[in-house]
């Protein structure tokens, strides 16, 4: 009995037991399949599928007709994949095969692999050095250092792989490129591609090893890819500008997000992936949010299954992406190749009528001293070489035409590599928009805001009468320094008894002199800045293109602004006077036997240079003595010394405005720098009445689909104010000003001109001083053209030609591109609509 006692209770606890095992099984499993089942479906979930970021295709840059100046089209791109598991030395060697075979195929065909390895060869020292970007942070180099050695299971800790060297000798072993009589270039090349492949290893993805490759080579890839392991076609984006060159520097170009593109702060969040392709220049840059399609609201994605060894095997779902819109400008693609023409035969003619000045003997003669006084060596001859011309509505501000010489073909630029090295090499910087970034002193054609701001200021009656008497001396009491009119003494007749218009026709710099100086007066007044800044020649111009840069018009502010450090002044004058002054200062303290330290001479300068404009030049002298005994330790012998006192109030009068200075800002010279673009502004308010508009380039942007999602209008930066009764003299000042008959400055080059009746401008010579010498053949040259004359103004055409030669010679281009404007007026290019989708147009 106690037998089978013992047994019931062994087989009751066994039961027991069983029953417990049973109860924490059922537990669990009811934990996993209910309890917790949401959190294990989406950890499941996440590692079993992977999401594909899609994108859709860049939009479309047109002209105002749709004409397409910029789109994207598909390309075949060849691809390399492989998995995590796919590690073995079999697999290293197949895949080695396959790369190499495939490199083959593509140089046959004219197509190369871009990729470049982080290896290299240091140029001087022939060793093998890693090369993780140029011109970034350390911290950022040493992340990417960190990257690309943990991804390549080399961590920079262990010994083995501690230099460059060890760890491309490594990765040679390893992918078997040892013994198959590669050369280096070669063997880079398929680094290159193992190590991209290893960067981007986790993301399941495809890396391109080869853009845009030749359809006889995807046919010869697509024919071996049974045999090509890893290898693939897909269908990639390129960025085309089908017109080339035209408007290169207002469409711009694309290129890969690069350090400088702070991807991480600015891109990243947007939704940019660091491959992504962004805009570099022009409108490609600037309206680069309406036209990407990569940011996030624009992105589809595919949703795909993933199986254990890496591979997408099945898709779940599909969001599709959007391509990005469409930016259509105001430029007419009509007028913009007319311009482009013209303003390259305006500089080439220039040039060769310099060329042949040059070898004249009575140039030659004439500029003798000042050629033996130049050091050509250290200021090299600037000759016409580039130059700008811009078409605009008067009424509107809307951009016709934006057109310079020389232009870059955006094809090259966003290509990169050996084709684009010819545009950055150039030494004429073919990347600046001369409309937008490129000052020049104005000369004449900044005669009418003189007028205009001396007639609305009651300085000026329009019936009075103002003789060219010779030295302008309100400012100098030197006969010798005083400035006077660039006509002969003997011709001198012809300037007498000029209202504004005789005035404005004949150009004359005295009779400008003498109203600049009515409006500076004795107490220094800024009348002619201010009505300069109302005409919009002190602000930027509103044009939708990157780096525009603001016009200077002379002030004292301008010159020199005691609130400003010396790297931020306005222009460059403030910079040479403080070297000037430094160096003299040492010069003094040599001759003593002593020095100073630099420190204290740049906090004496800053103050002598601000005491200069907070004081009257007459007690300048007086005002130097305690600042440089106490800043520099100067003795009282020494501040009594003329020899250092006298340079020092030389030097310091250079960044003081004041009459002498405000004269030469009246005819377009001193410190004031203009833009093509400003000018245009300038130029428009005159021909409408008085209506200062902001320059407008891009007039809508319309969705894939057709809608308009964006219409720029027509922007008063401003109205001239009391001008309207004035404008019709500055009207009829211009109009001869192309008369030959009322001997207009320009009228020889429109004598026998079909259209000079229907015209009205202003040239503008402005001197320009190199290495301490003024050479005629250097000057700019600016012209002003409006038209039509018997009707209301419709256009405003603006050129300009650094250095070339005189505004008499800028004529042409604007001569030529008015002849045919005038001869189409009345033509209009059919209408082509944007396609639906960015699609190519037939």
């Amino acid at each position: 009995m106690q037998i089978e006692k013992n047994i019931s209770r062994r087989f009751i606890a066994f039961v027991l037991a069983v029953i417990l095992c049973f109860s924490v099984i059922i537990a669990g499993l009811y934990n996993l399949q209910v309890l917790s089942a949401d959190k294990y479906q989406q950890d499941a979930g996440s590692k079993s599928v992977k999401t594909l970021r899609l994108t859709g295709k860049r939009g479309m840059i047109t002209d105002v007709d749709s004409v397409v100046l910029a789109m994207s089209e598909d390309i075949f791109n060849v691809t390399f994949q492989r998995n995590m598991r796919q590690n073995t030395r079999e697999d290293y060697v197949a895949f080695t095969d396959s790369i190499l075979e495939t490199m083959d195929i593509i140089e046959k065909y004219g197509g190369e692999v871009e990729l470049k390895f982080v290896i290299e060869r240091n140029p001087e020292t022939n060793e093998w050095v890693f090369n993780f970007g140029k011109g970034i942070s350390e911290k950022a180099l040493e992340i990417r250092s960190n990257q690309w050695h943990n991804n390549h299971y080399m961590p920079k800790s262990n010994p083995k792989y501690d230099t460059a060297e060890k760890c491309y000798n490594h990765l040679v072993e390893l992918y078997d490129l040892q013994d198959r009589g590669l050369s280096e270039e070669k063997i880079l090349q398929v680094l290159a591609i193992y190590s991209e492949m290893q960067m981007n290893l986790y993301n399941s993805v495809p890396i391109v090893i080869a853009e845009d490759i030749p359809f006889a080579a995807v046919s010869e890839i697509t024919g071996r890819k049974m045999m090509l392991p890893g290898i693939d076609i897909e269908i990639g984006e390129k960025r085309v500008y089908p017109r080339g060159t035209m408007a290169s520097q207002v469409v711009g170009y694309v290129g890969k997000i690069s350090d400088a593109d702070n991807y991480y702060e600015q891109l990243k969040p947007l939704g940019y992936a660091l491959n992504d392709i962004i805009g570099k220049e022009g409108i490609e840059k600037s309206m680069e949010n309406w036209l990407t399609p990569n940011i996030t609201s624009r992105q589809g994605s595919r949703v795909m299954e993933r199986d254990n060894l890496g591979r997408l095997t099945r898709q779940i779902s599909y969001t599709p992406p959007s391509d990005g819109n469409n930016v259509k400008l105001t430029i007419n693609a009509a007028y913009q190749q007319v311009a482009e023409q013209a303003i390259a035969y305006n500089v080439a003619s220039t040039r060769k009528v310099q060329e042949k000045k040059l070898v004249s003997m009575d140039w030659l003669e004439k500029y003798r001293d000042r050629l033996e006084a130049r050091d050509f060596d250290k200021y090299p001859l600037r000759l016409a070489e580039k130059g700008a011309m811009m078409v605009v509505d008067v009424n509107t501000g809307r951009v016709l035409a934006m057109a310079q010489y020389p232009n870059y073909d955006s094809n090259a630029l966003t290509a990169g590599g050996a084709a684009a090295i010819p545009y950055l090499a150039d030494d004429r910087n073919m990347m600046r928009n001369l409309c937008i970034q490129e000052r020049a002193e104005p000369g004449s054609i900044f005669k009418m805001v003189t007028a205009l701001a001396a007639l609305t200021n009651g300085v000026l009656t329009v019936d009075e009468q103002i003789s060219d008497l010779g030295a302008y001396t309100r400012f100098t009491n030197v006969e010798e320094d005083a400035p006077v009119c660039w006509i002969t003494k003997n011709a001198r007749w012809k300037h007498a008894n000029q209202t504004i218009i005789q005035g404005i026709k004949n150009s004359c710099n005295y009779f400008f002199y003498e109203i600049t100086g009515r409006l500076y007066g004795d107490t220094g007044s800024n009348r002619l800045y201010k009505y300069a800044a109302k005409m919009g020649l002190t602000t930027k111009t509103g044009l939708q293109l990157p780096n525009e840069i603001r016009s200077i018009v002379g002030n004292q502010t301008s010159l020199y602004d005691t609130e400003t450090e010396l790297q931020y002044q306005e222009t460059s004058v403030p910079i040479l006077v403080a070297a000037s002054i430094k160096q003299h200062l040492n010069n003094v303290a040599a001759s003593y036997g002593i020095s100073y330290q630099e420190e204290s001479l740049d906090r004496c300068i800053k103050k002598l240079m601000d005491m200069a404009i907070e004081t009257h030049s007459d007690k300048w002298v007086e005002a130097m003595r305690p600042i440089l005994m106490t800043e520099l330790n100067m003795t009282r012998d020494m501040v009594y010394k003329r020899a250092i006192m006298t340079d020092l109030w030389i030097y310091l009068n250079d960044i003081k405005w004041g009459g002498s200075m405000e004269v030469q800002m009246g005819i377009g010279q001193s410190i004031t720098l203009l833009t093509p673009a400003a000018v245009s502004r300038y130029a428009m308010s005159i021909a409408n009445g008085g209506n200062v508009y902001n320059l407008s380039i891009v007039d809508s942007v319309v969705s894939p689909e057709g809608e308009i999602l964006n219409k720029y209008e027509p922007t008063l930066s401003g109205v001239l104010e009391g001008a309207e009764a004035y404008l019709p003299y500055i009207r009829e000042g211009m109009k001869g000003v192309v008369d030959a008959d009322q001997g207009g400055t320009a009228g020889r080059h429109f004598s026998r001109w079909k259209y000079k009746d229907n015209l009205w401008a202003k040239t503008g010579t402005s001197q320009i001083t190199i290495g301490g010498v003024q050479l005629d053949v250097e000057n700019n040259g600016w012209f002003i053209a409006l038209a039509p004359f018997e009707t209301p103004a419709e256009v405003a055409v603006v050129t300009l030609i650094p250095n070339g030669y005189s505004g008499g010679e800028t004529v042409l281009a604007t001569k030529e591109f008015l002849t045919w404007w005038m001869d189409n007026r009345t033509k209009k290019a059919t209408d082509i609509q944007v396609v639906p989708g960015n699609e190519l147009m037939p």
